[in-house]
């Protein structure tokens, strides 16, 4: 196991991962609000078929998902008369150049981030801990009395970061699943997408091909605009 020589840089990743990233999309002007929910949320309709989307709702493990993919909370309510394909391929974000980003299967997702370990809440009385350790667990008051940094412990044992392999138990547990929604029947789930904050890609739209489980027919669309942050 690699260890760093400094407890600085334990402290900066930690405190680089003490909440969940910007989301890299915003619901787009113009779009069609979601009703109250988490995250920022737009919605749209077509053929009888309602789906929302949020960005900012991921809140399982990893925190910082958004370091690495594109997490989106997507609830499909089908009230048509057709039972309801759902499969990754047929949702997609859609870039202004024609640019496509297809969902990925929860199951294949690869990346790694990096993650804080937060301080595991057992009760504690009249505790208070180290003052060069109150930024990484916040639950705890700092000492203000003498307590010494260890820099010969640390740069032996202290390691910089905490690295997570994706997908977690988490993604696959909270994903949206493939499958068939009959008439008057709902899912919500997390659809994964690649990482286009880079890509110069001012917007995209969240667009979804209905089709018809029974017939393999496709009979509608529905398109939500997100910018890209």
């Amino acid at each position: 196991m690699q260890y760093r020589s400094s407890l600085s840089i334990l402290i900066a990743a930690a405190l680089a991962a003490c909440g969940p990233n910007r989301p890299d999309l915003a619901p787009a002007p113009g779009a069609m609000p979601a009703p109250p929910g988490p995250g920022a949320g737009a919605m749209g309709s077509d053929a009888g078929v309602t789906i929302e989307a949020r960005a900012g709702a991921w809140r399982g493990v990893p925190q910082n998902l958004e370091a690495e993919s594109i997490p989106l909370l997507v609830e499909i309510t089908n009230d048509s008369d057709r039972p309801l394909r759902v499969r990754y391929n047929d949702m997609m974000l859609v870039a202004p150049d024609g640019r496509t980003f297809h969902a990925i299967a929860p199951f294949r997702v690869e990346g790694r981030v990096t993650e804080r370990v937060d301080a595991v809440p057992f009760v504690a009385r009249r505790f208070r801990v180290a003052p060069y350790l109150s930024r990484i667990f916040p639950i705890y008051d700092p000492w203000t009395g003498n307590f010494v940094f260890d820099r010969v412990y640390y740069d032996r044992y202290a390691p910089s970061i905490v690295r997570v392999d994706l997908p977690t138990a988490d993604m696959i547990r909270m994903a949206l699943p493939e499958g068939v929604i009959e008439p008057g029947g709902r899912i919500t789930g997390f659809l994964y997408f690649e990482d286009v904050e880079d890509l110069n890609i001012p917007s995209v739209d969240f667009t979804a091909n209905l089709v018809d489980a029974r017939t393999g027919e496709s009979f509608g669309k529905v398109e939500i605009p997100f910018k890209v942050q």
